[in-house]
This record gives C-alpha cells, sequence and structure tokens, in this order.
C-alpha cells in the first residue's frame, strides 16, 4: 500500500454571488427596492429607468395633482406625510404592551397623503436625505424668534427616537437661563409639527396632540377624549367593562371609541417620519406590492412594481470608434471598451433580477389568491390553511424562495383593505375573529375563563386547547376574564 494523493468526486452545492444577489432582490421591501433602483441608477451610467406617474396605493394613473380614484397625492413615498382622512392603505400600527389594543382587525386601513400641492415641481419630488431633526428645527425657526433658536435646538435634540421628549421644561429652562414660559411657547410650537403628536412627554399627551389635529379635519367618536385623558391605563388592559361602569356608557360604545383610537392615532410620532435615523426597523410606511382586483371573471393581480418602473440600457453606451495605431490610445480603447462591456452587463443583470422578482410575486400572488378566494369574498372567517412549503410545492420553487417572496410583502384587497402577504398563510386569523367576537358577546357580570372560550369554540367545530386560547386571546391584546372583569 502507498500513500498518495487520490482525486475523490465530491458533490457541493455551491452558491453564486448572481444567485445571493437575485434572493437579495427578491425579498426587499417595496421601499427598500426603491432605494436600491435609485442606487444602482447613481453607480451605474447603463441603466436608464423611467418611472410611470401611478399612485403608489392603488395603481391607477395619474395627470393631475391627486388619485382620481383613491385620492392620494401624486407624490413619491419619501414625501409622503400622514393624515387621516380617507380609508384606503395604512401605516403598519405599533402600540406598545402598555397600550396594547385588538390586532385582529389589523384589516382597518387609512390614507397616507402628502400636503404637498407642488406636484410639478421637479426639484421637489427629489429625496432630501434630510432627518427628522433637522426638518423639524427648520420648521421651528420659522416659527419662533431667533432668541428662541437655542430653545428649539435643545427641545429638538432631546426627541427620543420615538419623537417623545426626553427632558423636562425646567431643566432646559435652567441650562438656558430663560423664563419657563418660553421654553413652554417653543415647546407648544414644536408640537403643531408634522408628524402629529412630536415633541409629546408621554403616551397621553401624545394621543390628544393627535386627537387634536384630527378634529380640526373631522369629528372624532365622542368618547375619545375622555378615555384617552381620564381611562388610558384600563384602556390599555382593555378593561372596557370596568370603564363603561365608570363612564355610565354601553359597553359597546367604549369598544367602538377603543378602535377608532387605535386605528387612527399613532404611539409612535417618529416611527411614521421617512427617515431611518429615528424609525426602528421595519418601521415605515406600508404601501401596496400586490393589487388584487375583482372582475367579472374573477379576481386579478397587478404588481405596483411591474407597473411604475420601466427599464432599458442606455443605446449611447457603445464602445466608442477609434483611428489609429498609436499603442497607448489603443489601450485605453480597450480599458474603456471594457468599462463598458462590464457596466451594461451589470445593468443588464440587475434588470434580469428585478423581472425575476416580478415574475415570482406574480406567480406566488396568483396561486394564493386562486386559494383564498372564499377568503377574498366572504371574509376572514373563510381563510383556509396555507403553507409555505404547499404554495413551493405547487410551483416547483424552493421554500426559501417563497419565504423570502412573502415577507414584508403587502397586499390591497378589492375592499380596500391592505393586509401583509402572510396573513394569507395565518389560518389562526379565522379562529382569532371568532374568538373576539364570543368575548364580545359575553354578560359584563360574568366572563368566560379561557376554558369556557375554549369549550365553546370545540362546540363551533374548532378543536382547541385551552393554551392555545390563552396565547390568541393575549395576541390579540385582550386581557383575562379576571382583567376584562376586574373593578377598582
Amino acid at each position: 500500500m502507498r500513500l498518495e494523493p487520490v482525486q475523490k468526486p465530491d458533490h457541493v452545492l455551491r452558491v453564486s454571488a448572481k444567485l445571493i444577489t437575485s434572493s437579495t432582490i427578491l425579498h426587499l421591501a417595496a421601499d427598500e427596492l426603491e432605494r436600491a433602483v435609485n442606487q444602482e441608477q447613481i453607480e451605474n451610467p447603463a441603466l436608464e429607468v423611467s418611472e410611470q406617474r401611478i399612485c403608489l396605493f392603488c395603481g391607477t394613473l395619474i395627470q393631475g395633482t391627486a388619485c382620481p380614484s383613491c385620492g392620494h397625492f401624486a407624490q413619491g413615498p419619501s414625501t409622503v406625510q400622514e393624515t387621516a382622512t380617507h380609508d384606503t392603505a395604512a401605516p403598519e400600527m405599533q402600540w406598545s404592551d402598555q397600550f396594547s389594543f385588538s390586532t385582529i382587525d389589523s384589516y382597518d386601513s387609512r390614507a397616507s397623503d402628502s400636503d404637498e400641492e407642488n406636484d410639478f415641481d421637479p426639484i421637489a419630488s427629489i429625496p432630501t436625505g434630510e432627518t427628522l431633526a433637522e426638518a423639524l428645527l427648520q420648521q421651528l425657526e420659522a416659527l419662533v424668534s431667533p432668541a428662541d433658536a437655542l430653545i428649539a435646538e435643545q427641545l429638538v435634540g432631546n426627541l427620543n427616537k420615538r419623537g417623545y421628549l426626553d427632558i423636562g421644561i425646567g431643566e432646559v429652562a435652567e441650562h438656558l437661563h430663560v423664563p419657563v414660559e418660553r421654553v413652554e411657547y417653543v415647546l407648544s410650537q414644536l408640537q403643531t409639527l408634522e408628524p402629529p403628536g412630536i415633541g409629546a412627554r408621554d403616551l397621553r399627551e401624545c394621543l390628544l396632540i393627535q386627537l387634536r389635529a384630527l378634529s380640526e379635519l373631522t369629528e372624532p367618536h365622542p368618547l375619545a377624549y375622555t378615555l384617552i385623558e381620564q381611562y388610558l391605563d384600563l384602556l390599555g388592559r382593555g378593561q372596557f367593562a370596568e370603564i363603561a361602569r365608570l363612564m355610565h356608557a354601553p359597553e359597546a360604545e367604549v369598544r367602538q371609541a377603543s378602535q377608532y383610537i387605535r386605528r387612527m392615532l399613532h404611539p409612535y410620532p417618529a416611527h411614521i417620519y421617512r427617515d431611518d435615523t429615528y424609525s426602528s426597523p421595519g418601521t415605515a410606511y406600508m404601501r401596496p406590492d400586490i393589487l388584487i382586483r375583482k372582475t367579472e371573471t374573477g379576481f386579478e393581480v397587478e404588481l405596483i412594481e411591474e407597473k411604475r418602473y420601466r427599464f432599458s440600457i442606455s443605446s449611447d453606451y457603445a464602445a466608442p470608434s477609434f483611428n489609429g495605431s498609436n499603442d497607448r490610445a489603443c489601450n485605453e480603447a480597450g480599458e474603456m471598451q471594457r468599462y463598458l462591456h462590464h457596466q451594461s452587463e451589470r445593468a443588464k443583470f440587475f434588470v434580469d433580477c428585478v423581472q425575476r422578482r416580478w415574475q415570482t410575486l406574480r406567480r406566488v400572488a396568483e396561486l394564493v389568491v386562486d386559494y383564498q378566494r372564499e377568503f377574498l369574498e366572504r371574509g376572514v372567517r373563510y381563510l383556509r390553511p396555507l403553507t409555505r412549503a404547499e404554495v413551493a410545492a405547487r410551483l416547483n420553487l424552493d421554500e426559501g424562495t417563497i419565504s423570502r417572496a412573502t415577507a414584508s410583502k403587502y397586499v390591497l384587497l378589492p375592499n380596500g383593505r391592505l393586509i401583509p402577504l402572510a396573513d394569507f398563510f395565518d389560518s389562526s386569523l379565522g379562529i382569532k375573529d371568532i374568538l373576539r367576537e364570543l368575548i364580545a358577546s359575553e354578560d359584563p357580570k360574568r366572563r368566560f375563563s379561557d376554558d369556557e372560550l375554549a369549550r365553546l369554540l370545540t362546540a363551533r367545530g374548532i378543536p382547541i386547547a385551552r393554551r392555545t386560547v390563552t396565547k390568541y386571546r393575549e395576541e390579540i391584546g385582550i386581557g383575562s376574564s379576571r382583567e376584562r372583569g376586574q373593578t377598582h
């Protein structure tokens, strides 16, 4: 026997850089893809991108200032400001644990309009990269006197990542050696700026500021002010019966007011600003990637991005002609030709990755829409169990590809509600809806325990364990039977 090197065949899966890039682009959310397209266009002169002027919320072609279908202004997502005047597309609500309302009705939605009027100004539509602090300071200094500029800087500089003021009025006054009244005045001006609720010192003040701003546009729920001012702690714990008893009001009215507050107000004002410095990961405006339209023949799927972007490779980006026999000139021409070829190939690859993204999204969406037809026609109770593995098998794709395709993607339903694409795979939503209905119909004097709720669901043909009921109840932000019936 001799020791010598012998070649041995070995099957190893090697992931190419191109596959990684393609998978990454598929995984991007809508706003992330927008930034990727902008960045690639800046870095690669061979890539030409033209954008159709469409509404980013309903996909309608826009000719004038606002969308003729949903009323949103014709502005890009980077300049969108949030209001509460429509019911079409919603930013993701992120209530704290202290103030966790039911999330089963997450299909409630509201619009994000721009108050920018000058839609024909090309300079106005260019993202400036301005931070929230810079934007606030610029606006605030226009409202107060130059003598109060230092106060404005102190207040804006002490806003935390949620948009709350982290310093006391007295501390600012003492530090700058100015009267407290002047600091209070500058703070009052700060609290009039966008986003609504900015500069609040706690959750209660934040919600009241937003409610006052909202009341200038429309009549708020009659119980909203009282609930926020006097019963916010009880409201956060879901003790609707106790609030109703103290207010001498029907419990149903209290629940309606609670849903109104959760739907129309936002607990973290800085999270609804476009700047990433103040927003935590994932806290961006939610706008649809996929539109589902109901037609005479059924449901149709449209992709917002596919309607919006047109890609091409620059025809002028060709190798220059060269005449002469100078070696140096020949070398320079060769370098230029290689550079142009590289940029052209890079642009082609980027366009191919984006188009693969669209093809995959469309295939997944069409399959899901066909499978969940009853849900689209009749509501969340008719959501059928579906897994990403099943979709992958039907489309002959990898399960990881389906996971990337469904991550951070949103769908606009035919009824105008915006939901995550992942909700089509969450069969618990129908059970949670029934659970919420059972709790809403219970006798205020005798609340259902989780064991009783489990038995009621089982009687309806939904066998479920008590611990699962507890889990679902907590996920939709409803307190236990003791908390719901607790009196103080």
